[in-house]
């Protein structure tokens, strides 16, 4: 099956499988970062080979979700929280716990695309460490996609310069899982896949419109949205690596 985005299908599944699932987060999440998960499927359509591919998504569930859905690809998802595992089973998808802080690379499963949207920020480990361990479960060339918060977002100038803390506290890793215990910088991020073995790595800075949840941080994001024209400054770090 020929691999294509179509803008129209996308945001009906959206609507269907996203909205209308039980997740993680409150449903007021969703609609907010929509423009982050249609940015992580459109790379994913660039680089996943002809539908079906074999797809494992570390953490959330809906972009596996998704890929199911827009292109009846072969997916699964893994997580330290089950909260998902309702919406997913019911809709076919096969599940199971992983621990991507702590536990060892799934022996016996290997795949075509890994993604992990959102997730190594909050691991309390190198984060070569992780991907090694996803690195492990990729078939030679299979591709990982990976976004995340970057470290010099707007949102983190600003509350360094209140006072505000950016990071939640680092502990060992746990079942509990963390907040946001460490982002990353582009060259960081870039620095992390090539220490895990990836090759043909790409990391881009993206700015996926949202509105803050406080009133004040609404008005500072618009006083500072030139600032976006600098690349540094955006919200987001896209990145992909293939397996040697």
């Amino acid at each position: 099956m020929t691999r294509t985005f179509s803008e129209t299908a996308f945001a009906r599944a959206f609507e269907d499988v996203v909205l209308g699932g039980s997740w993680q987060e409150e449903s007021r999440y969703y609609p907010r970062y929509r423009t982050r998960y249609e940015a992580v499927l459109r790379r994913f359509s660039e680089l996943a080979p002809p539908a079906p591919a074999r797809v494992l998504e570390v953490g959330g569930g809906q972009l596996a979700a998704l890929a199911s859905r827009l292109w009846d690809d072969d997916v699964t998802v893994a997580d330290i929280d089950d909260t998902c595992f309702a919406t997913l089973t019911a809709q076919g998808i096969e599940t199971f716990r992983f621990n991507l802080a702590r536990d060892a690379a799934p022996v016996g499963r290997e795949y075509d695309v890994v993604l992990l949207s959102e997730v190594i920020e909050h691991l309390p480990v190198p984060g070569h460490v992780a991907f090694r361990r996803l690195n492990a479960v990729l078939r030679p060339g299979g591709t990982l996609v990976c976004s995340t918060p970057n470290l010099y977002r707007l949102r983190n100038v600003v509350y360094l310069a209140t006072g505000r803390p950016i990071f939640d506290h680092f502990d060992e890793p746990s079942d509990e899982g963390s907040g946001h215990v460490l982002e990353y910088s582009a060259e960081h991020l870039r620095w992390q896949l090539e220490r895990a073995g990836f090759a043909d790595i790409s990391v881009e800075l993206h700015e996926f419109a949202h509105s803050p949840n406080r009133r004040a941080d609404r008005v500072l994001s618009r006083i500072g949205k030139p600032l976006l024209r600098v690349p540094r400054f955006r919200d987001n770090l896209l990145a992909t690596g293939v397996a040697p």
